[in-house]
């Protein structure tokens, strides 16, 4: 069964993905980015996210204090940014200014190329795009 991204069915069941990994190599802390994805084609206004989890998935609702960068994208950016791990379609939405950064640009970067280059992380993307519309 699939889910529309983002949606609170599709967060529950990454959130059931996640746990499923609790305790392995690839449970790690990591950087803590803030994301705000806009024109959401649900809800009254944007989404608003955090995750502190290193490569993996695991965004949770809000934003926490002291991230160390934020990001703010529109729904399609980041629903191609999820569903493909490729370090093009990064490169791609900075330079049109499809990201908006804020704090440490460089610290995007390094996230990016952690999830990207991580085996389990990409086992687990594998999973999150399975689940996803």
């Amino acid at each position: 069964m699939t889910h529309q991204f983002l949606s609170p069915e599709w967060t529950e069941e990454v959130r059931r993905i996640k746990r499923a990994h609790e305790g392995t190599p690839i449970d790690q802390d990591g950087l803590t980015v803030n994301a705000t994805v806009t024109g959401v084609p649900f809800g009254p206004g944007p989404v608003e996210l955090h995750s502190s989890h290193g490569p993996v998935i695991g965004w949770e609702p809000g934003h926490v204090p002291h991230a160390d960068f934020g990001i703010e994208v529109d729904y399609a950016v980041a629903r191609e940014l999820v569903l493909d791990r490729s370090l093009n379609v990064l490169e791609q939405a900075l330079l049109a200014d499809q990201i908006v950064i804020t704090g440490d640009r460089a610290a995007l970067r390094d996230w990016w190329h952690s999830r990207i280059g991580n085996p389990d992380a990409v086992r687990l993307d594998d999973q999150v795009r399975d689940i996803t519309s």
